[in-house]
């Protein structure tokens, strides 16, 4: 067979050949077979043409690729360009005070929930082109200068239906700065500034509305400045209505008595939204009205799971007292203001009790005024009229014998003087007349 004919069956094998080829080995004399199966073994066996191959299937990004961020404060989205064959990608913004917030990616944007921006937020953007990751960075700041932007921001919700928000002028803004409420709702279709300002020495510090209807159960509150002389920076806030409400006092309040036990009862007040009652909390405060309007023993919590209702003993007779009611959130004490007191009881009970005390103290003193007169009576009448000494009867009274005398007679018995009642007395002689001539 010629050398010819041997590349024709190399080209063309018969399946006789192909079956004889990996175990038949071919005769020495056949060079160009051999030539084909080394150019073979060594293209296989080259690592370089091993990793071309590999890389032929992740078509290659350019490095300098950009993917244009750009950041909407308003509609709190983060949006760049899209790039052919993006798979997958997400978004990471990062709060000086929440930490990282991540969103995945849709249709080449992400849209955050309402965050406070005044501190500053830092973005980023990572997304995968053709199988390999590219992330880009945007720093967003508060333009204007630092300490213009108003300060002590807060916002009150009274009587279910009116605002107040105050804040103060920064300690580094001009004297001809001028300041702007904006509150936006959660739903970022309805923003409105404040339709009442509150002002001091013409510069807006405070706004005041009366109508919370177009409001969610959190808002964005947002509060910029103008300046002639300077950028003024801004601020903002997300506040949760129900956290800032302060809540009404309890009406109809009703104090119903028995023999032992009062009860209190009362309605919840009235609020922006329908709660129910386990969201209140109730701080009961009695007293005797004679205590000048307080209380010093300690204030009663009552949950709302209560029934708005506080049953406590208070025997008969009580007196008059009076009760007082306030309210706040079930989460939070923060009291709203007191209600009007509310008596129970009556004066009667307690004028007869003091009756009664001041009739047993008199008459105790009556009784023993009464006890030492006639002791003193007692004693008084053996002083000013002694006994009188009875008649002594000389025949009879001589003849008694003294035996303590016999017995016991003192020395000087018989030296003593006789009695002065035995001493015979001279008879009493009547005087002579004077004579008659």
């Amino acid at each position: 067979m010629s050398s010819l004919q041997v590349e024709e069956v190399a080209a063309s094998p018969s399946p006789g050949d192909m079956r004889c080829e990996p175990v038949l080995p071919r005769p020495v004399g056949s060079p160009t077979c051999l030539l084909v199966i080394t150019i073979l073994l060594s293209l296989l066996l080259d690592p370089a043409f091993l990793l071309t191959q590999g890389h032929q299937d992740l078509p290659s990004v350019e490095p300098n690729s950009s993917l244009n961020v750009k950041f909407d404060p308003k509609k709190m989205q983060l949006t760049w360009d899209c790039k052919e064959n993006t798979t997958s990608g997400h978004c990471v913004m990062t709060h000086k005070e929440k930490g990282q917030i991540k969103k995945q990616m849709k249709r080449c944007q992400c849209t955050f929930q309402d965050n406070s921006l005044h501190g500053g937020v830092t973005l980023t953007v990572e997304v995968y082109v053709n199988q390999r990751p590219i992330s880009e960075t945007l720093v967003y700041t508060n333009p204007g200068k630092e300490g213009t932007a108003a300060q002590n921001f807060s916002c009150l919700v009274y009587n279910a239906d009116f605002m107040n928000c105050t804040w103060a002028k920064g300690h580094a803004a001009p004297d001809d700065v001028q300041y702007f409420l904006y509150i936006r709702n959660s739903t970022r279709k309805g923003e409105r500034e404040c339709p009442h300002y509150l002002t001091d020495a013409g510069t807006n510090v405070g706004c005041h509305l009366q109508d919370l209807s177009g409001l969610t159960s959190y808002n964005y509150f947002l509060v910029n400045g103008t300046s002639r002389e300077t950028g003024i920076q801004f601020f903002d806030s997300i506040l949760l209505l129900k956290e800032i409400e302060r809540y009404s006092p309890p009406h109809n309040i009703t104090v119903n008595c028995n023999e032992s036990h009062c009860l209190v009862r009362w309605e919840k007040p009235r609020t922006r939204k329908n709660w129910s009652n386990r969201e209140f909390q109730y701080q009961l405060d009695i007293w005797r009205r004679s205590n000048s309007g307080h209380s010093e023993n300690q204030l009663i919590v009552v949950s709302g799971d209560s029934e708005n209702r506080y049953n406590f003993p208070s025997p008969e007779p009580r007196g008059t007292q009076m009760v007082k009611i306030r309210t706040a959130d079930a989460r939070r004490a923060h009291w709203g203001d007191w209600s009007q007191p509310v008596q129970f009881g009556s004066e009667e009970p307690e004028s007869s009790l003091v009756l009664v005390y001041v009739l047993v103290v008199l008459g105790t003193l009556a009784g023993g005024l009464a006890c030492g007169c006639l002791f003193k009576r007692f004693l008084g009448s053996h002083s000013l009229f002694p006994p009188i000494p009875r008649i002594r009867d000389k025949l009879k009274d001589d003849h008694q014998i003294d035996h303590q005398a016999v017995l016991c007679p003192p020395a000087t018995r018989f030296h003593s003087e006789p009695r002065a009642d035995l001493r015979l007395k001279p008879p009493r002689l009547p005087l002579p007349g004077p004579l008659r001539t």
